[in-house]
């Protein structure tokens, strides 16, 4: 086989896992069953995989690969730094919004939280860094006045991450709403 199709056949493996995952839960699909669902030998799995743990860190990884490539689209969409922030801004909500109807189960009684908290600690990451950068460009540029971008890219992040998860939750009021604390913060200091 070549590279190619090694990568193909992983994948193949990666998307039978993802897929019982979420019919069974992490749990209760072994890798007896991601080879039945298959159809090959036990020791294919093997070739690919350390465990099944190896598969879990895959589906995060394919996850977390489109919410940076949204993440970076969306901090280098445009030169107006306000609009950068907005696109990061809407462009997060999105992507968590995805990463959570990626996560869920066929039913609620389906756990996931194995998945569900390596993929959105990765995100949750990406997302901080991207932000601290963006803060500290407005903070430098005089347009924000951010005492600890770090620490205040991650509260922002968190919120969207808890409400973007919250279907009945609107992009625009999550966008709003983040929009105000960003512009907000710092106001009234000397």
């Amino acid at each position: 086989m070549s590279k190619t199709d090694n990568e193909k056949r992983r994948e193949e493996f990666v998307n039978a896992a993802e897929e019982l995952f979420k019919q069974n839960g992490i749990v209760d699909t072994t890798v007896n069953a991601i080879v039945k669902q298959m159809d090959v030998a036990k020791g294919l799995f093997y070739y690919y995989f350390n465990s099944k743990d190896d598969v879990i860190d895959a589906i995060s990884a394919k996850y977390n690969r489109t919410f940076r490539q949204t993440i970076q689209n969306a901090v280098n969409s445009q030169d107006d730094y306000e609009q950068r922030l907005n696109e990061f801004l809407e462009g997060t909500i999105r992507s968590f919004r995805t990463l959570w109807e990626n996560l869920n189960g066929e039913n609620e009684n389906i756990d996931l939280s194995i998945l569900s908290s390596r993929t959105l600690e990765e995100a949750k990451a990406t997302a901080s860094e991207a932000l601290k950068k963006l803060l500290q460009e407005g903070d430098d540029s005089g347009k924000l006045h951010i005492k600890d971008p770090d620490d205040f890219a991650k509260v922002i992040v968190s919120g969207i991450a808890d409400l973007a998860r919250q279907a009945e939750a609107d992009g625009k009021k999550i966008l709003d709403m983040m929009e105000d604390l960003i512009k907000g913060s710092g106001k009234g200091e000397n």
